[in-house]
């Protein structure tokens, strides 16, 4: 049979996805990646970990699929999406110069103000509010710090371009994922010279544009060895994770879309991109169209902190917001464990957890971490012009559970209504690979689950979001 297959590089682990070209899902599997934090505020991955945990996510997938399908598998184009932002340093055959810079870096929080300092004009055209793990930013911090790494780079890259290095020996980006470097002249959709100054680099490390659909190469020998499948099979240029999961779900003019994962994004269409204090704007996977998009960069990062602090599994974390009130009996998670972008940039802020009490248990913690991430889409929203819609679609890994659907429900005061799709991204991924092999686009219709509109605890959100607002600094409510 043949099939499609869509790799989708997150922070910590990577999805592989093989699609039959009607949309079946024939196998899906997962391998784990580390992330390391060699000093506070810093979050690096070795690339290399990235590629096993992809030969080990594609071969447990293909096996899947090939152990419930008669005849086997056959592959006819391979897709991918990634994490965006970050920096993977490399030389011309794709070995890593140094660990990749990942999006929840912070050490580009000084480097970040040189884009502020943009004329009025150049700052536009780029579209978004500067962010420290961002790739221009992070770009220069490896300028000014670490040179002779600079020097040594041939490629300047996004993480998923990385991978796709590897796969085909061809170094490339596209669109989705360059908008969200700022290094990117969204109007005029190219590369911007001022922005590339204030990185101190040359155009030159940036790599060639191919649109998302397109072929940007094909398997090697070494690499398709390496993942089962033949050489010469064609490689989309790919997407960045989130306009590859539009691609899935199809948001639609006047939708709006919340996922949950690591971080949180909430998700509308744009008919052009002008850009709006606190919100981002990029481009989508398709060969036109923007979206805009407020980010949460702490949400399943600081549950798990929690979490892993705790001593708690998954279970009782998420059992923790169908135990007790609104509030969790007065004690508040502000989770900016990483600095926060939305809907004030501020690297600089920090976690906090107040209203501790000699009566406040296991429980009323890991209730107020689970308050805290949903507290804190509740105050991106305001960032986006004319707020959320009655109705919102949800999906992502962190929305699985039933309690948790309910409590962000409540704190947003919206009906969200849950997909059926699992591995959005990676499904996304496949459409790329389908257009990359000059394939008609799959069938991939969503299912939606039950609604959930908000319950009888929303109204108490209210005052628990005005004493969330008044933990932060006056500068971020």
């Amino acid at each position: 049979m043949e099939a499609l297959l869509g790799i989708d590089l997150g922070t910590s682990g990577v999805k592989a996805l093989v699609l039959a070209r009607d949309g079946t899902v024939l196998g899906e599997a997962e391998a784990d990646h580390p992330v390391d934090s060699p000093r506070p505020g810093w979050a690096e991955t070795d690339p290399g970990r990235w590629w096993s945990a992809a030969v080990r996510a594609v071969g447990d997938a293909l096996a899947r699929a090939e152990a419930g399908t008669a005849g086997g598998v056959e592959v006819a184009g391979v897709g991918l999406d990634g994490q965006m932002h970050g920096l993977v340093l490399a030389e011309a055959d794709g070995t890593p110069v140094r660990p990749a810079l990942l999006w929840a870096d912070q050490r580009a929080a000084g480097p970040v103000a040189r884009w502020s300092e943009l004329a009025r004009g150049e700052r536009d055209r780029l579209a978004n509010p500067p962010a420290p793990g961002m790739t221009g930013p992070l770009l220069r911090w490896i300028t000014e710090h670490e040179p002779a790494a600079a020097r040594r780079a041939r490629w300047a890259l996004l993480p998923k371009d990385w991978l796709r290095l590897r796969l085909t020996g061809r170094a490339s980006t596209e669109p989705s994922d360059a908008s969200a470097t700022l290094l990117w002249d969204m109007p005029a959709g190219t590369w911007s010279g001022a922005a590339l100054a204030a990185a101190g680099a040359s155009g030159a490390l940036l790599p060639p544009v191919v649109r998302s659909g397109a072929a940007a190469g094909t398997l090697t020998g070494p690499a398709a060895a390496a993942l089962g499948l033949a050489a010469g099979v064609p490689v989309a240029g790919g997407a960045g994770d989130t306009p590859a999961a539009l691609l899935a779900t199809g948001l639609r003019p006047g939708q709006a879309q919340v996922t949950v994962g690591s971080g949180a994004q909430i998700v509308t269409p744009a008919e052009e991109p002008t850009p709006v204090p606190g919100v981002h704007v990029y481009r989508t996977a398709e060969d036109a169209g923007w979206y805009r998009m407020a980010a949460v960069q702490n949400a399943g990062l600081a549950l798990n902190w929690v979490r892993g602090l705790l001593g708690a599994d998954w279970a009782e974390l998420y059992g923790s917001c169908r135990n007790g009130e609104p509030g969790a009996g007065g004690v508040t998670f502000v989770p900016h464990l990483t600095g926060e972008r939305t809907p004030v940039l501020d690297a600089s802020a920090t976690g906090t957890l107040s209203g501790l009490r000699l009566a406040s248990g296991r429980t009323a913690l890991l209730r107020a971490a689970a308050e805290g991430v949903a507290l804190s889409l509740r105050h991106a929203a305001t960032a986006l012009p004319g707020g959320l819609p009655e109705s919102v679609r949800l999906l992502g890994g962190g929305t699985r559970d039933p309690a948790f659907r309910q409590l962000l429900a409540d704190v947003l005061g919206v009906r969200l209504v849950p997909t059926g799709l699992r591995s959005a991204s990676a499904l996304g991924a496949a459409v790329l690979a389908a257009r990359a092999a000059g394939l008609p686009d799959p069938r991939i219709a969503p299912a939606e689950e039950p609604a959930v509109p908000p319950g009888e605890h929303a109204a108490a959100y209210g005052e628990v979001f005005e004493r969330y607002l008044a933990l932060l600094p006056a500068s971020s409510r």
